[in-house]
């Protein structure tokens, strides 16, 4: 690299790094949100002896219960706490991933991988923090340093299979990831003459299967020993298959609008697609195995988000770390030719030129970050969360039990900085709104209000912000006789705010 795109890229470098430091910053006032406050507060269940699918409905997989279990541990499920350990694991798998990347491809493209990664991901705001995906590119990271040397070992094959099973227990389809290591590791095998069937099974698949079976046993006999592994077995049968049908915009659209909702936004890569262009130059001037090796993992998890249906903005999160990856390999030129006459080092040029555009382009202050600099409330529901805090705090006495009609609006978190324990084995009620006049969904209603016949909680909360994820489209509704007429028999409004509404048993 000449020494004038060397100062560039030094320069740039510098920027980003700021940048990252101050966002960093930023973040560490960031709230609960989103996602993270139903999954902290069922980590709360679990702390008080509570078992997922046993004693609380959800259909998350059992890795992330013990992911935020873990994390609730760590935290005491302090915001602060939460953020530390938030940025812990960005330095995490950015250091993992300087270490995997400088070897094979040098320093400039280790220190500028992990800067832009971490860019982006706090760019997302509090609402991408803490994702599953992103506690999968743990395991996806440390995959890419093992899969970059030069040949595997037994070791390193089982290691592959461990990580790729630990990933399958948050999110099973996230086990893909293993398929380009097993396929490079076959091409290698044959080119070196030694591929027979026996030699396949017992170098390459024996080892990475067993390392995926550990983490996939270990959890199943959890589940037995809890009595839980019969009602995630229920909920995968019954419930995943209606779920997977509501699309990225909570729509349950025919199956032919399906597959062209599918395919529409397949193309778009969650508007991601810029970096390709760096990416395609990165893999033309560092035409080796392991480039290709990381092209193969991006292009895994570009298709990944379809195998949900629902495109939401964190299923590109291992997309958008592995094409960075290899976006920034545009930096490594050191093997091209010096001559300023050559092709090669023209294109050299203009794939940091590629690079630098995009990266202005795509990487910006997360919105949150720019409402925090104008003094304005950071979320909605953050500030919904407080108001209902603020009331719990004040009349939510011992052994009082509440209820939540919710989602991801504030009640939750609410109850979480309260420790109030939940009244029913229901956390969210949008359960209850879709696929009406499925079985399956009638039981859910019904067992719904048996149980808060049977428990009576003091208050029951009820969001009703704009905000609110409803499901539409076919055999949906937003209508619920029989909890409105538990409501009128049994309850009286205590508080009415205009997006949210706190009942009080009478």
């Amino acid at each position: 690299m000449s020494n004038n795109l060397q100062r560039i890229t030094t320069f740039f470098l510098i920027l980003l790094a700021a940048l990252l430091i101050a966002q960093a910053a930023f973040s560490l006032q960031w709230p609960i949100a989103h996602d993270e406050a139903p999954l902290f507060y069922e980590a709360f269940l679990m702390q008080n002896g509570q078992v997922p699918y046993k004693d609380f409905f959800d259909f998350q997989m059992p890795g992330s219960f013990i992911a935020y279990y873990l994390l609730g541990i760590l935290s005491n499920f302090g915001p602060l706490r939460i953020r530390i350990l938030d940025l812990i694991i960005l330095t995490a798998i950015s250091t993992i991933t300087y270490f995997a990347m400088r070897k094979r491809f040098g320093t400039s493209t280790a220190i500028a991988a992990p800067i832009l990664f971490a860019l982006k991901y706090l760019q997302g705001g509090p609402n991408l923090a803490l994702q599953r995906e992103y506690i999968i590119l743990i395991f996806i990271s440390l995959s890419i340093w093992i899969g970059v040397t030069d040949s595997l070992n037994f070791r390193k094959r089982l290691m592959l299979g461990l990580l790729y099973g630990m990933a399958a227990t948050l999110k099973p389809h996230a086990a893909l990831g293993l398929l380009p290591f097993l396929l490079f590791d076959i091409a290698d095998l044959r080119q070196r003459r030694e591929l027979t069937l026996p030699s396949l099974a017992k170098q390459i698949i024996l080892p990475k299967a067993i390392g995926f079976a550990i983490p996939i046993s270990l959890i199943t006999l959890y589940l037995a020993i809890t009595h839980s592994l019969f009602p995630l077995i229920d909920i995968i049968l019954n419930y995943v298959p209606l779920y997977t049908q509501i699309n990225g915009e909570m729509v349950i659209a025919p199956s032919s609008e399906r597959m062209a909702y599918l395919l529409n936004q397949l193309w778009h890569l969650g508007g991601s697609g810029l970096w390709l262009i760096p990416a395609a130059l990165g893999i033309y001037l560092n035409r080796n195995r392991q480039t290709y090796l990381l092209a193969s993992l991006a292009t895994i998890y570009a298709i990944y988000p379809a195998l949900t249906g629902q495109f939401f903005p964190y299923h590109y999160i291992p997309f958008i770390y592995t094409i960075i990856l290899i976006a920034s390999l545009a930096l490594k030129v050191e093997g091209q030719k010096s001559n300023v006459k050559t092709f090669d080092l023209r294109l050299s040029t203009l794939a940091l030129v590629a690079l630098l555009l995009v990266t202005l382009a795509t990487v910006r202050p997360s919105q949150t970050v720019i409402r925090q600099l104008q003094g304005k409330d950071i979320a909605i529901a953050a500030d919904r969360a407080m108001q209902i805090s603020a009331f719990l705090e004040k009349n939510l006495e011992p052994g009082d039990q509440v209820q939540p009609l919710d989602w991801t609006g504030g009640s939750l978190l609410a109850m979480l900085e309260n420790r109030a324990p939940i009244a029913t084995s229901y956390i969210f009620d949008f359960y209850f709104y879709h696929h009406v006049s499925n079985p399956y969904i009638q039981s859910l209603r019904a067992d719904f209000i048996t149980q808060l016949g049977e428990s009576k909680p003091r208050f029951i909360i009820e969001v009703t912000s704009i905000d609110k994820p409803w499901v539409s489209g076919e055999d949906t509704t937003r209508d619920f006789p029989e909890l409105r007429v538990f409501l009128s028999q049994n309850y009286s409004v205590t508080m009415e705010k205009e997006d949210y509404i706190i009942y009080e048993r009478r």
